[in-house]
């Protein structure tokens, strides 16, 4: 992928001709490791639009239709800062795949969890998705953070299997340190934001068709992620975020459950978000602690009533246990 961009910029800007560059300096433009970078460049010089200086991790650009470039007569050097806005289309069109693909293997994995335990074949996704293992193993690492995925005793990733108890263990955790990020981050909310949460959950409550899983995820993701985040305790917010699976497995359930399950979660936000606003902080933090003990028992029912579904297709890089 990046061999792919490279060679459209430079085969369209003359002004890179003759320009020198560094594996470190295009792997930090790129938000890659070195190697990667480093194979782009040698494939570049295959086709005549790179050559390498002495054996340094160096190469020069040129614009030349033969598989063999001359070295230019004046050697050109730019800043990092200049040479970044070159790629800076094809940075957005990158950063943006790789966050489809994060999302995208965040819910086959999602899907999966209830569903038994599989490990997680790296080169496999790397091939799926057209990328280097090196992203793949980024989105993974931030997946286990968030406590979606492990890792067994020979250092394989593996996935599930979701269990009442761990659900439970989660929940228990949750509602203890939730509270008290809410009690932190009241101090820096304003009630403009507020209402913006609050004035969501009242048009899905009266209007129950539109509670499709994107809604769901939404409103979940307003109360449990972005009030939180307001917090400045970040060790409190780091721990928080590895036991929010559970917003993940609502994510599951609401697919096949469409949304009526979830109304009576609007009602327990609605009064969270009211006693802020009146700035009733304390009542606010112990109506969080008891919606997340409801939803606990909420879920727990939710995961029985999912054991009657079929099991989803299994990605190929998801090999079953």
């Amino acid at each position: 992928q990046i061999f792919a961009e490279m060679k459209t910029v430079i085969s369209t800007n003359r002004a890179l001709d003759g320009v020198i560059v560094s594996v470190q300096s295009l792997a930090s433009i790129f938000e890659s490791s070195r190697t990667p970078v480093y194979q782009a460049l040698q494939m570049l010089e295959k086709i005549g639009l790179a050559i390498r200086v002495d054996k340094k991790a160096q190469f020069i650009l040129r614009q030349s239709d033969q598989a063999s470039a001359k070295m230019p007569d004046v050697v050109k050097r730019v800043s990092d800062s200049d040479l970044k806005t070159y790629f800076h289309n094809t940075l957005d069109v990158e950063k943006q795949r790789i966050d489809d693909l994060h999302h995208d293997m965040e819910q086959q994995i999602a899907n999966m969890l209830p569903f038994g335990e599989f490990w997680i074949n790296e080169q496999k996704a790397a091939d799926n998705y057209n990328v280097s293992r090196t992203i793949i193993r980024q989105s993974l690492s931030k997946f286990a953070e968030r406590g979606l995925i492990g890792k067994d005793y020979r250092a394989h990733w593996t996935v599930g299997p979701l269990t009442s108890k761990m659900l439970n263990d989660l929940f228990s955790i949750r509602s203890k340190l939730e509270p008290l990020a809410l009690i932190d981050a009241a101090q820096r909310l304003d009630n403009q934001r507020i209402n913006v949460w609050l004035e969501r959950c009242y048009k899905a409550k009266e209007d129950t068709s539109s509670l499709n899983q994107e809604m769901i995820k939404l409103i979940e993701n307003d109360l449990h992620v972005e009030l939180l985040n307001c917090s400045q305790n970040m060790g409190l917010k780091r721990i928080i975020g590895q036991t929010q699976l559970a917003l993940v497995v609502n994510d599951i359930f609401a697919k096949p459950m469409d949304g009526r399950p979830f109304v009576a979660t609007l009602s327990e936000h609605i009064m969270i978000y009211e006693l802020l606003i009146r700035d009733s902080v304390a009542a606010a933090a112990m109506a969080l602690e008891n919606h997340i003990q409801l939803s606990a028992n909420r879920t727990n029912q939710r995961l029985k009533a999912l054991s009657i579904f079929p099991t989803p297709p299994i990605p190929s890089w998801l090999t079953r246990q």
